[in-house]
């Protein structure tokens, strides 16, 4: 395994993590889902900008997009309260899923101008996660428990999701 896909997994094996805990979280204590909007897109934006720090000789700048994706659902949340209702908080996960979206399209992008057959999981993977996305935005009408555990499950599935491209790319590369 090269060094990009270690670090590449290591970083989407962390994010499942925080999804974990955030989907443990409602049996804790419920929290506050601003200040948990903030922490969780936080810790993605830090986590991303020690990816790109870490794999910046790949040239691979979905990292940096992906943390200035971040950035921009942080500062939103600031301005626009999502603990007042559930079509604030739907609208910052659309806003963070269409940024995201259009990285993971530019990635696929890059495949397919380089032939590499790496394209069709790229857009399969961006399919999955825009479907992931709008049905995580969807169910967010329900109380802040079912918010939560919501929130917890698309950060979950989007480290699962992450995780795959590195096992992908090993398994390819020892074939």
């Amino acid at each position: 395994m090269k060094k990009k896909q270690q670090v590449d997994a290591i970083i989407a094996l962390i994010t499942i993590l925080i999804g974990i805990i955030v989907l443990i979280l409602p049996l804790i204590k419920t929290p506050n889902i601003k200040w948990l909007i903030i922490i969780i897109f936080s810790l993605y934006a830090i986590l991303s900008i020690i990816q790109f720090i870490l794999t910046k000789e790949s040239k691979d700048y979905e990292s940096i997009s992906s943390a200035i994706s971040s950035i921009l659902v942080i500062i939103t949340s600031i301005f626009v309260n999502p603990s007042l209702s559930a079509k604030n908080l739907a609208l910052l996960i659309m806003i963070w899923t269409i940024f995201m979206s259009l990285t993971k399209l530019k990635k696929a992008d890059y495949y397919h101008d380089r032939r590499d057959r790496m394209w069709k999981y790229s857009i399969l993977n961006l399919g999955l996660f825009i479907l992931t996305g709008i049905l995580s935005s969807i169910n967010l009408s329900y109380g802040l428990e079912s918010q939560v555990v919501i929130l917890g499950f698309f950060v979950f599935v989007n480290g699962i999701l992450e995780l795959f491209e590195p096992i992908i790319k090993t398994l390819i590369a020892h074939s």
